[in-house]
């Protein structure tokens, strides 16, 4: 396949560049018994920002009709936890937006069920590991499962047989909690790299463009980030190595494609489920990625790798 001039490609990446990247924004858990739902609702936001209140905007909109009394408050907000201790009680249910949000309510209460949102899996499984409360957390994780991820890649992609993974810890595959994991995709295999230090970024994305057709990007912030994110585009670009995103940011930035929920998605989806358990009175637990993407494409890197990409599977 023909490159453009690395030149070129560093101006269409650079251009393209958002100011940060979103992390987008990503259920079969361990079995337990229905418990009552919840009679009152506090949607708590990580932040003030765009991005965390059309999620819990279109979440309202899909339980505004049901019976439960429902507050909204925002982490970073002085009397956040004071808010939290007034919906730490068995008949209340705390619904998560962010990663901040989800640390804080962990930390502000000890009975109130809590529905994680927005946050990807591998976070909400760092930060309840180890919990003995572990029945109370939910969680709809922000990212599309691995499984479904490999389905997309083998029917969007034509002779795509080798996919590379670049975590930080080199575990990312093989967590012990982990849903949705790939192996179930016919004629597509995952490899794993671990990058131990930030200055073995290039390196490492060197050896996993050269020896697989593409590579996949996970939600792990150390390694894709505003501070890494050119440098990882052009390395794959040198070797012809398309990237696939989870975010609207990393297509923008030069990914060849993106799977990810927008946040009316994950909202509307979180909102759906507590309105069912709503109506039906009984809560269950459950942690499951989401259900809901948009698969975009980049039409300019697609030309630039010289890659046609199915618009329907």
């Amino acid at each position: 396949m023909m490159r453009a001039p690395i030149a070129t490609w560093t101006s269409l990446v650079a251009g393209l560049m958002l100011p940060a990247l979103v992390l987008f924004m990503p259920l079969c858990g361990f079995a337990s018994e229905p418990q009552p739902a919840p009679t009152r609702v506090l949607l708590l936001a990580s932040d003030d920002g765009t991005l965390h209140q059309r999620i819990l905007l279109s979440m309202e909109r899909q339980i505004g009709n049901v019976p439960a009394s429902r507050t909204r408050a925002i982490a970073t907000d002085e009397g956040a936890r004071t808010q939290i201790g007034h919906f730490d009680c068995t008949e209340c249910l705390i619904v998560t937006s962010g990663v901040h949000a989800l640390r804080l309510g962990l930390e502000a209460s000890h009975q109130a069920r809590i529905l994680a949102i927005a946050i990807p899996e591998e976070s909400f499984l760092q930060m309840t590991r180890g919990r003995t409360d572990r029945d109370r957390l939910s969680a709809i994780f922000m990212e599309v499962s691995l499984e479904r991820m490999a389905e997309i890649i083998s029917q969007r992609l034509t002779g795509i047989e080798s996919v590379g993974i670049v975590s930080s810890d080199g575990r990312y595959l093989s967590g012990e909690h982990r849903l949705g994991h790939p192996d179930r995709a016919p004629g597509l295999k995952f490899r794993e790299y671990a990058v131990p230090r930030e200055a073995d970024i290039v390196d490492v994305f060197t050896q996993a463009s050269r020896e697989n057709q593409a590579i996949l990007a996970v939600p792990d912030p150390r390694i894709f980030n505003r501070d890494t994110i050119v440098r990882i585009m052009l390395t794959t670009y040198r070797s012809n190595t398309p990237v696939i995103g989870y975010s609207e940011a990393m297509n923008r930035a030069g990914a060849l494609m993106s799977v990810f929920s927008s946040p009316e998605m994950l909202g509307d989806e979180a909102g759906e489920l507590v309105a069912d358990a709503l109506r039906a009175q009984r809560w269950q637990h459950t942690e499951r990625h989401t259900e809901r993407y948009t698969v975009a494409v980049n039409p300019q890197v697609a030309r630039s790798l010289r890659i046609r990409v199915k618009e329907t599977p």
